[in-house]
């Protein structure tokens, strides 16, 4: 690979916009650094103005999940089998569902950042800015501007690190809620560590410092992440799960939850304490509401989303010992039936009574996902195999 160069990896479902990608790179360029490449992962559009713009920042490579022939055909040169090479880029629901999963979405940047040898990779979200929100009080508020590129390259260069990554300003993934048996919906969902923060806190996270507190951690956030691909022999793919129920795709949540544990080890993945400002709901200052109804559809597919996430994250868990559950399936799926009937009533919504029979369903399938997941690394570790031989 070339020594030192750099793209940034963005995954979309549609390139419409220059924002936030031309404020990332900008920020590169206020800071000395050079990012050569930008590799997108989209699944329908992209605006031409917006590509030529892009392009004209930087080289530009935009892989469509599903119809990525440029893919495929640097895979098979390497040595990959038809089945090895959809094990890690097929796309099973998109045609019938419109969906990919969030892991396989991810893996297209990754396999587009190795075809072409580039050594450092930069994953960020598109509602994601290279500032950190330092203060917040009346809608009032404050940023001040990092070196995003910097800040991460300068521990990926320390010894054994593969991976940095950190945490975010702004608001949480859902509103600030409280309703009867909340608890018990948070337990199902296993989410239930948050829950005085979602049922008290409706004022963003702030942080006045940063890059102060240091530490190696095993969780990996994908929005604010960095790899060093000269070490691809201990960097895992990403994964997650899906489940359809009821004629719909669902996705499950945590594409990221496995590089920590898996890297975990061989190599370092740090904690750069780089609280980068998220912008979850997209119009902040707003004091987002969980009555809109997007934000109601966001908390509701978050929920799906963890429920089918969880059982494989249990299971990994287990398998590097990290942590087991306090309490039960048993126990957690009575208090989703309790939690989910109760947020049903409350928001007159009845999808989230589909809760617990996708909880009993996910768990069903784990066996599968297992196989599944187990698949996409023997042919990842096929892949490291024959980059090496090159």
């Amino acid at each position: 690979m070339e020594k030192d160069s750099k793209a940034f990896g963005i995954i979309t479902r549609s390139l419409l916009k220059l924002e936030p990608i031309n404020i990332f790179l900008d920020n590169a360029k206020e800071h000395g650094h050079t990012v050569e490449h930008l590799i997108i992962s989209y699944e329908d559009e992209i605006d031409p103005s917006v590509l030529r713009s892009l392009q004209q920042e930087c080289h530009v490579t935009a892989v469509k999940r599903g119809n990525a022939p440029i893919l495929d055909s640097f895979l098979m040169k390497l040595g990959l089998t038809k089945d090895e090479i959809r094990t890690i880029l097929g796309t099973p629901y998109k045609e019938r569902y419109g969906m990919v999963s969030y892991g396989t979405s991810r893996n297209y940047v990754l396999i587009a950042t190795l075809m072409l040898g580039i050594n450092y990779l930069y994953f960020f979200d598109t509602d994601i800015y290279p500032k950190i929100l330092t203060e917040f009080h009346n809608g009032k508020h404050n940023f001040i501007n990092i070196d995003f590129v910097g800040s991460h390259s300068k521990y990926l260069r320390e010894k054994n690190v593969i991976l940095t990554t950190s945490d975010y300003t702004g608001y949480y993934i859902i509103p600030k809620m409280n309703f009867p048996y909340l608890m018990e919906l948070l337990r199902g969902v296993q989410k239930e560590d948050r829950f005085y923060y979602i049922s008290s806190v409706d004022t963003p996270v702030t942080r006045n410092t940063h890059s102060k507190n240091i530490f190696d951690t095993q969780k990996a956030l994908g929005g604010n992440i960095a790899l060093d691909l000269s070490k691809i022999d201990i960097i895992p793919p990403f994964f997650s799960t899906t489940l359809i129920l009821d004629g719909e795709c669902f996705l499950g949540r945590g594409e990221d939850t496995l590089f920590g544990p898996e890297i975990h080890g061989s190599g370092r993945c740090v904690d750069i304490d780089l609280l980068i400002f998220h912008n979850c709901f997209g119009d902040f200052p707003n004091k987002p509401e969980i009555t809109k109804q997007k934000n109601l559809d966001r908390f509701y597919y978050a929920c799906m989303g963890w429920v089918i996430r969880n059982p494989f994250l249990n299971w990994l868990r287990e398998k590097y010992a990290i942590s087991t559950e306090d309490i039960n399936i048993e126990k957690r799926y009575e208090s989703l039936l309790i939690g989910s009937k109760s947020a049903a009533e409350y928001f007159k919504d009845e999808r989230f009574l589909k809760l617990p029979e996708t909880f009993q369903l996910s768990y069903q399938k784990l066996e599968s996902d297992i196989k599944q997941f187990e698949e996409l690394m023997s042919a990842w570790k096929k892949l490291r195999r024959l980059l090496n031989k090159e």
